[in-house]
């Protein structure tokens, strides 16, 4: 990207803060932004000083493959409070199914000295981020195991919905599903929590008032992911899709297209029919705009594969919450109830 077109994108996102008085995140993201290290810093300073400028709230954030992570990078990224959001494919089987180098070599072994670099930062906000798909997902239960032994946090499953799977590849990620239950399970009585954000998300959707037990998607409305060439997207993960008409919502040159973006508005959420009966409608991620369109092609149409794999962790987490509660276990009575 130019540095003239993150200025311009940039303007846009803290033009539409200071227009809905929302404040602005900016995130960082590729591809691997830590390829273009000083375009990013020059970003950082741009977007600060136009922040501060506008009298608009500024929060920054970045998603890396963790090759190119080092002990200085982090400081920099830590003393500015970005959450950093790292991506680790769990154990190096699972890691390394995908993420290799150009040569063939895996690159587990590089990420995991990037996590625990992670680690000496006390007052840096990360994340770590596991892609789930056809090629990986048989070794999600070690895969989650070795995450659990080497990072404190949250763990987000990122399940790909950009990809086919066979009915057999559901069926095995079922059972992984099935083991990484159980692992949970002994993690929690083992008194140090295994933490999933899916499988979580679903407990805490159990507690909450029905018509807002899953979050809304607001896409088209409070999200411009700018791709390299200053096209507008109404979510980062559409940004991958290429230059498709129907997912752009104008450029940095021309600003927004406030027509494209009311369809967006005025056409998300769930239009199947299906669903509208469905007794686990409100813990669904169904409303999931850039889900639904990765995996049906529509942004308010939800697949077969979402749907059986929304009702397969929704069966897992409740699973898990019933056992732990008839257990009174310490530490799920702690995080869920507020209580021993």
């Amino acid at each position: 990207m130019s540095r003239e077109t993150a200025e311009l994108g940039l303007e846009a996102g803290l033009a539409e803060g200071k227009r809905t008085g929302r404040g602005v995140d900016v995130s960082f993201f590729g591809g691997e932004p830590l390829l273009e290290w000083d375009l990013l810093r020059y970003c950082h300073e741009y977007a600060t000083r136009r922040a501060a400028e506008l009298g608009v709230d500024i929060r920054f954030g970045l998603t890396t493959n963790g090759t190119l992570l080092t002990r200085e990078r982090l400081a920099w990224l830590a003393e500015r409070d970005f959450l950093v959001g790292l991506s680790v494919d769990g154990s190096p089987a699972m890691h390394d199914a995908n993420r290799r180098y150009a040569d063939g070599r895996g690159s587990h072994e590089q990420v995991a000295r990037a996590l625990a670099l992670t680690q000496e930062f006390p007052a840096l906000r990360s994340r770590v981020i596991c892609v789930v798909n056809p090629a990986n997902h048989h070794w999600l239960g070690q895969g989650m195991q070795w995450l659990h032994a080497h990072y404190p946090g949250m763990v987000g499953l990122n399940f790909d919905f950009w990809s086919e799977w066979s009915d057999e590849q559901f069926d095995s990620l079922c059972r992984q599903l099935d083991t990484l239950q159980e692992l949970m399970l002994e993690s929690y009585r083992a008194g140090v929590p295994m933490r999933e954000e899916n499988i979580e998300g679903k407990i805490w959707s159990a507690f909450r008032n029905p018509e807002s037990a899953c979050e809304h998607c607001f896409i088209g409305e409070q999200e411009i992911a700018v791709s390299v060439d200053g096209n507008f997207f109404p979510c980062s993960r559409m940004v991958g899709v290429g230059d498709a008409p129907e997912v752009t919502f104008g450029d940095v040159h021309r600003g927004i297209d406030r027509a494209k973006q009311l369809h967006f508005i005025t056409t998300r959420g769930n239009a199947t029919p299906e669903c509208r009966f469905c007794e686990l409608r409100h813990r669904c991620l169904n409303s999931c705009g850039c889900t639904n369109y990765a995996a049906s092609g529509h942004i308010n149409r939800v697949s077969p594969f979402l749907c059986n794999l929304e009702q397969k962790l929704i069966a897992v987490a409740d699973s898990l919450a019933e056992t732990l509660f008839r257990e009174s276990n310490p530490a799920f009575m702690q995080r869920f109830y507020g209580s021993r």
